[in-house]
């Protein structure tokens, strides 16, 4: 259940703002939207032609240039702005589980 307070609180945050800012928000909202289908299709274009058994980079999960360089380890291709931060050797996070017994 949503306590008044909270729900108060936060109404106050945007009735504050005014009308300058809604405006501003219809336009920000927009561009997001923008960059985030942007972003979608870069990641899907990649990951297509991961699938099609072309090179990608291991750096960013939407990052489109020609792997010509390897990781940090050496261990996976990357474009030469992300060999240090490959993202197949950074540490995956494990949920932890409490001891049995």
């Amino acid at each position: 259940m949503i306590s008044k307070e909270l729900l108060e609180y936060y109404e106050s945050l945007i009735n504050d703002l005014g009308p300058e800012h809604q405006e501003v928000g219809r336009h920000l909202r927009a561009y997001i939207t923008g960059m985030h289908d942007l972003w979608e299709k870069r990641v899907i274009l990649r990951e297509l032609r991961y699938r099609a058994g072309t090179p990608v980079c291991s750096g960013e999960v939407d990052c489109l240039e020609n792997p010509t360089c390897r990781c940090i380890r050496g261990e996976h291709p990357t474009c030469p702005r992300h060999t240090d931060c490959c993202y197949l050797c950074n540490p995956k996070p494990v949920l932890a589980r409490e001891p049995t017994g």
